[in-house]
């Protein structure tokens, strides 16, 4: 049987690298995600804004730079500038409601030739101070100049014409949040791994793991010799001739048969 004194293990430390790239992963993920939220909105007001207006009553010119679906939208609020063409109900601002809007229009190429307009709902916006939603919409094969002429009893109202102002800003949008997201499952998941502790060292006892081994005759001092308990000395190891106990007050030795030491010499 043996005793050791044994000392409260160590803590490991903290995986600093893992806990501040973690951290610098979770707030560069919210920030990006943040900024190109941001920047989806602000494209989205722009879109709007950039939309080409046509009021009524008039034969606007169109340039299309661009090829494939445009769409053309009913105005209720907003305002418009000066435009191309021969309508003089320009640079003003205009409010209609939410009241049913009876509107013809004819959509002709630079040769005067008049181009079919499909039917479209379904998209709309409101950004910017301009509110409006799709009424018709045509696919533009070759760039060019055309004209629009409206028609219409009510002349609060323009018709705007371009592509779905939502489409780009929505998929900025969906890539903020992707971006955001995988800042926070990544800088979490770092972060976490960065609070755990390192493996604790070997831990070392004060006096250097010396043991110690109980006596069976109790308590001894280094150097003297202890009294024999009950039994006799004990036995060694294998091999080793125990000590034999000294008789502290040894007998005189017996005469020689006949009963009396020699005489003095003379």
């Amino acid at each position: 049987m043996s005793y050791q004194i044994a000392t409260e293990p160590a803590r490991g430390g903290r995986r600093k690298g893992l806990l501040v790239f973690g951290l610098i992963i979770f707030l560069g993920g919210l920030g990006a995600g943040a900024a190109l939220f941001v920047t989806s909105s602000s494209q989205y007001e722009d879109a709007v804004k950039n939309l080409q207006r046509a009021p009524v009553g008039c034969d606007t010119e169109f340039s299309f730079t661009g090829t494939g679906t445009f769409i053309f939208y009913t105005e209720t609020k907003g305002t418009v500038g000066e435009i191309r063409g021969d309508c003089e109900n320009t640079d003003t601002d205009y409010d209609h409601g939410d009241g049913r809007i009876r509107v013809n229009l004819t959509f002709a190429d630079a040769d005067g030739n008049e181009i079919n307009l499909d039917r479209e709902s379904g998209v709309s916006y409101d950004a910017g101070g301009f509110v409006g939603s799709s009424i018709r919409s045509v696919v533009i094969d070759e760039s060019g100049d055309f004209t629009l002429a409206v028609e219409s009893d009510d002349s609060d109202f323009v018709i705007a014409v371009g592509r779905d102002p939502k489409k780009d800003s929505e998929s900025l949008q969906l890539i903020a949040i992707v971006v955001a997201g995988a800042g926070l499952l990544i800088g979490g998941l770092l972060i976490l791994l960065g609070l755990r502790r390192k493996p604790a060292p070997p831990a070392q006892s004060g006096l250097g793991g010396a043991q110690f081994a109980p006596s069976p005759f109790g308590a001894q001092t280094a150097g003297y010799p202890q009294p024999f308990g009950q039994g006799g000395p004990p036995s060694g190891p294998p091999g080793q001739v125990p000590l034999s106990p000294v008789n502290p007050y040894p007998q005189p030795p017996s005469p020689p048969s006949g009963g009396n030491w020699g005489a003095p010499p003379q």
